[in-house]
């Protein structure tokens, strides 16, 4: 569990479709890709640490790109410097998850797929059902 007062992490606050992505390439690669795919600028952000309940700590890196009211973020499931492996061990297969607001694309969710399996640096892509994932308020952040 998770100590951060700024943020609500009930069920309601998830506004955002997620993409698990599997890929061997470092985080500025993959984030080239998405930008020349998507026609983005995704940005490297500070490292974001989160203390957690436990006293532990976990840092999460990750890019992201915002216009007006839209987000897209990409965030590495592979945790810095912590005693846990993965951000979501539930989703221990995917590398990366690109997590973007509802309505962020103007076409239809196949074809963001399409686009990311029709460049070799994604493995595979697919859309991640984060109301069935217990750690799902880890993708809130």
């Amino acid at each position: 569990m998770l100590i951060n007062k700024n943020k609500d992490f009930s069920e309601e606050s998830v506004n955002f479709d997620v993409i698990g992505l599997v890929t061997t390439d470092k985080e500025y690669k993959i984030a080239w890709h998405l930008n020349k795919l998507f026609d983005i600028n995704l940005i490297k952000k500070s490292d974001e640490i989160i203390n957690l309940v436990d006293g532990s700590k976990i840092m999460i890196s990750y890019l992201e790109f915002k216009f007006e009211r839209k987000h897209i973020k990409l965030i590495s499931n592979r945790l810095k410097k912590s005693n846990r492996t993965y951000l979501v061990s539930a989703l221990s297969n995917f590398d990366y998850f690109m997590l973007f607001s509802k309505r962020f694309f103007e076409f239809k969710d196949y074809d963001i797929i399409d686009r990311l399996k029709s460049n070799n640096t994604f493995q595979f892509a697919n859309f991640v059902d984060v109301s069935k994932i217990k750690d799902r308020y880890y993708l809130s952040l």
